[in-house]
């Protein structure tokens, strides 16, 4: 089982947990699921960190929660959770919860209900992390006879714009245009000059280098291989700000099924850059190249088709616009942070820039210490600079409101008639309501949020573990957790639900609510979880694949 990154924190959980021993209240240990006594999960690589750390600190507070998270991706967690049968890289029939960045769409809740809705199950889809995604980068950007290149940021720029809790993260910065050119690949040297005077007209280069405004160095894109719901963020964003060959949000970058491009089957078989793969794609136009990091080095895929290549040209100094691939939140952040590979002229470089949950920067519980993070502006405040913490993501969260909500208090209203044609009872309006992100007006502007995928009815011996993790979020927060600046989720750069979303989900799906809104009960629209085979809407919930009792 994997550990905290920070003894501060394992010591704090301890002794809170120890000093609340005598009252706490255990709940049984979970299971039977597939043979085993705990949760079985799978889904986003973004918050494997996040999930792994919350899980283990809730071991500490009661030994009887167990459960089992796989870092799959996305798109291969919601196949898990809709369907009854082992999928993909996933061993098990069911999951009892997953996670995922990208929304689940309608096809796809047909599926749920053909499948795992045949046993009596609804699904549920709610936001449970808010995650900024990160820009980031590694600051060695060249070695040349054993000496290390540094980006150098302007020293007058302020600790808010460099630093997270007190941990100095980078903060180079890159206006909108900038990173809309980096990541269309049309910008593809450091050394350009829109960067230099993005960053107060002061070089990036290390004062060591002395050939930087004639070689700079390349700038190479990192992006996923995977149905990636960090991607669907990212290119969300893109989209939105920048268009060019982002045209919309997918779990795909922009890629052209049938043209001469890598396919990547061999390394990652469900990858949606498959040419027999129908997963939506942000564009058109290609953007990967042939090579990837395969965890410990670049390789060049089995396939490449005549693909370009994600490398610098040979002798160049310049990116090739194209994304080198990694499978997974992990591999994208050891491919950033790497030593140099690229030799060119008498220097080695590294260079590379990637999307990735802030979860995975330096400065975070479980964060990589040679990656670092790109603050951003809006042209509309371009002034204002923002890091991906926890509380900029916040900020960026709370301008929208959860589905029939009251904007301020996220009590039950507007039933039947929100504006946006939003409903608690549909699982897809949880995360539909969240495009407005791309334009909120505070914050950090890259932000989204990870959704927990669950069902309505559970085994009377898993409800109590599943109400339990969520309910340390959104029933009654536990500070362990919540906590603006102390908190594991403050201290792994993932925002908390604003406190209008934490009511709106708890009364949703915690709790049989005597909240009305134009004539409704909220807890008779029987979307709370319950224990399956017990009296209510959970009643005639059969036992499904793997089980030995009702519900999920």
């Amino acid at each position: 089982m994997k550990r905290f990154h920070s003894a501060l924190f394992l010591a704090s959980v301890a002794s809170m947990a120890l000093a609340s021993a005598a009252s706490a209240q255990s709940i049984p240990t979970p299971g039977p699921n597939d043979g085993f006594n705990r949760l079985n999960g799978a889904g986003a690589t973004a918050v494997q960190e996040i999930v792994w750390d919350e899980r283990d600190a809730i071991v500490i507070s009661d030994p009887n929660f167990q459960a089992e998270y796989l870092p799959t991706g996305s798109g291969a967690g919601r196949q898990s959770w809709r369907n009854v049968t082992p999928q993909g890289p996933v061993p098990w029939n069911t999951v009892q919860y997953a996670f995922s960045e990208s929304p689940t769409s309608a096809s796809e809740i047909t599926q749920y209900n053909a499948n795992v809705g045949a046993y009596g199950l609804r699904p549920i889809q709610v936001p449970k992390f808010v995650l900024p995604v990160a820009i980031a980068y590694n600051p060695h950007y060249a070695t040349v006879g054993g000496t290390q290149l540094r980006f150098q940021v302007n020293s007058t720029f302020p600790a808010s714009t460099t630093q997270i809790n007190g941990v100095n993260v980078g903060g180079l910065r890159l206006p909108r245009a900038v990173y809309c050119n980096i990541f269309n690949g049309t910008l593809t040297n450091w050394n350009a000059a829109a960067l230099q005077t993005a960053n107060g007209g002061v070089s990036l280069g290390d004062p060591l280098d002395t050939n930087w405004s004639t070689f700079g160095a390349p700038i190479r894109l990192v992006g996923r291989m995977d149905r990636s719901g960090t991607t669907d963020i990212f290119t969300r964003a893109m989209a939105a700000h920048c268009g060019g060959k982002y045209i919309q949000a997918a779990e795909a970058l922009p890629y052209n099924r049938g043209g001469a491009v890598p396919i990547y089957t061999t390394e990652r078989a469900d990858t949606p850059y498959a040419s027999s793969s129908t997963a939506p794609l942000a564009g058109t136009t290609n953007m990967i190249g042939t090579q990837y990091f395969n965890g410990t080095t670049i390789a060049t895929t089995a396939i490449p088709n005549g693909g370009p290549q994600s490398n610098p040209a040979p002798g160049s100094h310049n990116g090739s616009g194209f994304f080198l691939m990694a499978d997974g939140s992990g591999r994208v952040a050891g491919a950033i942070a790497a030593a140099p590979d690229f030799p060119s002229g008498g220097r080695t470089y590294n260079g590379k820039i990637g999307y990735i949950g802030a979860d995975f920067i330096r400065n975070a519980v479980s964060g990589n210490t040679n990656l670092y993070a790109a603050a951003l502006n809006r042209p509309a405040a371009p002034t204002v600079w923002n890091l991906p913490s926890s509380a900029a993501a916040s900020a960026a969260f709370g301008t929208v409101a959860a589905p029939e909500s009251d904007v301020s208090t996220g009590a039950f209203a507007n039933f039947g008639t929100d504006p946006r044609g939003a409903s608690r009872a549909d699982p897809l309006s949880w995360v539909n309501v969240l495009s407005g992100l791309t334009s909120s007006t505070a914050g950090y502007p890259i932000t989204g949020a990870s959704q927990m995928l669950l069902h309505t009815c559970y085994k009377p011996n898993n409800l109590p573990s599943i109400r339990t993790w969520l309910s340390y979020n959104v029933g009654i927060p536990d500070d362990r957790f919540t906590n603006p600046t102390t908190g594991l989720m403050a201290q792994s750069n993932i925002g908390a639900l604003p406190a209008s979303w934490q009511r709106a989900v708890n009364q949703t799906f915690l709790t049989n609510s005597t909240e009305v809104s134009n004539g409704q009960t909220l807890g008779a629209l029987n979307l709370w979880m319950a224990a399956g085979g017990t009296a209510g809407h959970c009643s005639g919930v059969s036992t499904l694949p793997g089980s030995t009792q009702p519900g999920m």
